[in-house]
């Protein structure tokens, strides 16, 4: 085969992966319209800010203005609670669109192009989606970061398992720290909204199945399992990619939001290997 035919057989098969990659940029854009329109514009941060302008944690999941997370994460929002919400939302919606746009620049305009457009129903809802995909990124070297998942969505906080799969003892102490120390000093100024959050995960156990774009969506106790196994292989084999697959299979609310996890992919697989804890060395049978 020629260096011409080559070529075009190339550029032919990149143009036909391309078509359903755009094809689903082009209905997340009409469903994103459709969501704007009903909900308006940054739905979900929305729930961030007005938590504090009322009873935290009176809504159900799934309704509209329902705030999920610890009373910690509300306490972090809170200063951007204090501006007017054209301003909050203005930030909410730029955040994840920014992280976007880093997480999948590895990819080029090509690619990341479309799977940009794909992230908007992250990126226009000011979700945090791109926060803990940057977790995944950042976390196994700096392993306090895992304290955001936990405290915000709870069941993606597998950065620990990780580290206790590759039995990086010091990584996962810091991790569990941070969280304790964070819960800690957030609960000694609410001591109240800790007690009304534990209730309502109680009460609430389960209703998060019915989120936008879960339906027919193996319930967490099923995918929990799953995601978990695919993290410890993914540590043992020192697969990096693995951790934002796995932590997309764990979130508690299925969404085509979720996605936006798998961004982190890209940095990731131009990353170094993970160097392991000395005092416990890890295997790393494989890299990919």
């Amino acid at each position: 085969m020629t260096t011409e035919r080559r070529t075009l057989r190339a550029l032919l098969v990149r143009a036909l992966t391309a078509v359903p990659v755009w094809l689903v940029a082009a209905l997340t854009v009409n469903l994103v319209i459709g969501l704007v329109k009903d909900l308006g514009l940054g739905w979900d941060a929305h729930a961030y800010w007005s938590a504090w302008r009322g009873p935290m944690y009176d809504a159900a999941p799934n309704t509209l203005d329902a705030f999920l997370y610890s009373p910690a994460f509300a306490q972090l929002y809170w200063p951007l609670a204090q501006l007017p919400w054209p301003v909050a939302c203005t930030i909410a919606v730029a955040a994840p669109a920014t992280a976007l746009a880093y997480l999948l620049r590895p990819l080029g305009l090509f690619w990341a192009v479309p799977l940009w457009t794909i992230g908007l129903a992250e990126t226009l809802s000011g979700n945090i989606f791109w926060l803990l995909a940057l977790v995944a990124l950042w976390g196994l070297e700096r392993p306090w970061l895992w304290a955001v998942p936990a405290l915000t969505k709870v069941t993606p906080a597998l950065g620990p398992v990780w580290f206790a799969a590759r039995r990086e003892w010091r990584q996962l102490g810091i991790s569990v720290a941070a969280t304790v120390l964070v819960v800690a000093v957030s609960f000694a100024i609410s001591p109240g909204l800790w007690g009304q959050w534990f209730d309502f995960l109680r009460d609430n156990v389960g209703d998060s199945r019915q989120g936008l774009g879960s339906a027919g969506a193996l319930p967490l106790l099923v995918r929990l399992p799953l995601a978990i196994a695919v993290v410890v292989w993914g540590a043992l084999t020192n697969r990096r990619w693995a951790l934002p697959v796995a932590m997309m299979l764990s979130t508690p609310v299925t969404s085509i939001a979720c996605w936006v996890l798998l961004a982190a992919i890209p940095r990731l697989s131009t990353r170094a290997s993970v160097p392991t804890d000395n005092r416990s060395p890890a295997p790393a049978r494989a890299s990919g």
